[in-house]
Formats: structure tokens, C-alpha cells, sequence
């Protein structure tokens, strides 16, 4: 409980230095205490994540809702793809169509959700920090990033397991988290592209 309340006051210490870094862009070299922080933050709130029943469902929730929307918009990209490839054949048009690249981001228009517990003007400003490109540049470039150019026709055959990226149905993208509790979780790719890979924490 202790260490708890520690992580808690250090975490509000960071935030705190956070903020007031970003309103104030003309401090001594700001950029790199912004990304130290967001870093030391992510890691914080990494020690605080803590293996219970509730988190389970949550994260559970959240891999089957990004593995959802994932596959909607693979299909949508693929859809796409035929259709406008389609209309330039049919308009005769010599214009080289490269493919499709399809980014899913957090939260409609990256705006942060009313349905978050957290909410007040501080935490909107976090959410706007990780939401930027010069301190989050991998989601802000990226998100959870798929292409479709079916140069090959390898994207017509791809599995709801390639798609994931798991092996089989066993797999479990959990690193940085406990693997006997997470294990059955069956965590994808895409997830563990935000968890291990972004500031997003």
C-alpha cells in the first residue's frame, strides 16, 4: 500500500512537471524533459498496473474491441482498394495506384472519450500530449498502421491469425506484463504495438 500511495504522489509530481513544460514551450530544453517524462510516466504507470480480475476484463475487452476494429477496417481497406483500382481501369487511366494504408487511432478523432473516469482539464491535456506528433511520433505516425496493395494477392489470403499477427490460437503478444496471469488473454500484435512500442500509456 505504501509503495501504491508513492507511485501515486510521484506520478502527480510528474504529470504536474508535464504540464507545465507543455504550456511552456520556451523553457530550457523542453523537448527532451518532454519525452523523459512521458517516459518515466509510462513506466510508472506500468509499476501500477497491477494483475487483478477487474484489469483482466479490461484489457480483455480492449484486445477483442481493437481485434474487431482492426478487422473492419482491413476489410474496408481491401474493399477500397478493389473499387478504386476498378475505377481507374474503367476510366482508362494510366495512373500508377500504389494501395491502401489504413491508421486506427484512439478515441473518435483522437478527441478524448466522456466515458473515461478521469476527466477535467488536466487529464484532457495529457490526452493531448500523448496525442502529439514531437512526443509520440510512432502512434502519431503510425497508430495501429495495416497496408493492402495486393500486388500479390497475398492480402486476399490473409487469416484473422496473420492479420493479428499470432502464430495460433495460443499466441499472446504479453511482454512487460505477468505471463502466467496474462497468458489466456491472448493478446494481438496491434496491442502490443500501442503497449510496448508508443508512449501511450
Amino acid at each position: 500500500m505504501k509503495n501504491k500511495e508513492r507511485y501515486k504522489r510521484e506520478l502527480y509530481r510528474i504529470e504536474t512537471y508535464l504540464l507545465n513544460y507543455y504550456e511552456n514551450p520556451q523553457l530550457k530544453a523542453h523537448d527532451e524533459k518532454m519525452e523523459a517524462l512521458i517516459f518515466n510516466r509510462r513506466m510508472l504507470l506500468n509499476q501500477l498496473f497491477k494483475p487483478t480480475d477487474e484489469n483482466y476484463q479490461l484489457l480483455k475487452e480492449f484486445n477483442k474491441t481493437l481485434k474487431e476494429v482492426v478487422i473492419k477496417n482491413y476489410q474496408h481497406s481491401r474493399e477500397l482498394y478493389y473499387s478504386t483500382k476498378k475505377m481507374l481501369e474503367d476510366s482508362g487511366s494510366s495512373l500508377q495506384f500504389g494501395g491502401v494504408e489504413c491508421k486506427i487511432f484512439l478515441g473518435k478523432d483522437r478527441q478524448y472519450s466522456k466515458s473515461n473516469p478521469f476527466q477535467g482539464e488536466e487529464s484532457e491535456m495529457i490526452w493531448e500530449i500523448l496525442n502529439d506528433e514531437g512526443y509520440n511520433d510512432i502512434y502519431c505516425k503510425y497508430g495501429c498502421c495495416m497496408s493492402f496493395d495486393g500486388y500479390h494477392g497475398e492480402e486476399d489470403d490473409k487469416t484473422e491469425m496473420e492479420l493479428m499477427g499470432m502464430q495460433d490460437a495460443d499466441d499472446c503478444w504479453n511482454e512487460g506484463l505477468d505471463r502466467e496471469w496474462s497468458y489466456d488473454l491472448h493478446l494481438h500484435q496491434h496491442f502490443h504495438n500501442l503497449y510496448d512500442h508508443t508512449s501511450f500509456s
